[in-house]
């Protein structure tokens, strides 16, 4: 679902990632779907989190996106993912979403449960 990715670089608790929006990530409206934004969210913040050397890709507890803008078909989308904070049961990133004129199109947060033991 990712295969037009582009890294474009990784430093401890952060990932940028470039791809061109192609017709397989529309909506029935022609833009960007805010599904595949979400599945980004995702995917991009818990690479930034396994930069931080923690190891533990941990479990989603909370995920959310902003919407501000839309992007079309073609365009070329820049993604920042940036690890706020790793605790010892939780992590906390957020994820921009921008357009080739720099403007914020979207806005994800993301918290990860990375605790290592299971409770009874």
């Amino acid at each position: 679902m990712a295969s037009n990715m582009e890294v474009v670089s990784v430093e401890p608790g952060k990932v940028k990632v470039q791809f061109k929006v192609e017709e397989e990530h529309l909506n029935g409206h022609g833009t960007l779907h805010g599904g595949y934004t979400s599945f980004l969210t995702d995917l991009i913040s818990t690479l930034a989190l396994m930069t931080t050397g923690n190891g533990n890709p941990g479990v989603s507890t909370d995920l959310s996106v902003a919407y501000m803008r839309s992007a079309k078909l073609n365009e070329i989308i820049t993604i920042d993912a940036d690890t706020l904070k790793t605790g010892k049961l939780l992590t906390f990133s957020t994820v921009d979403f921008r357009n080739e004129a720099g403007t914020l199109i979207a806005q994800g947060k993301h918290t990860k449960f990375v605790g290592g033991g299971a409770s009874s």
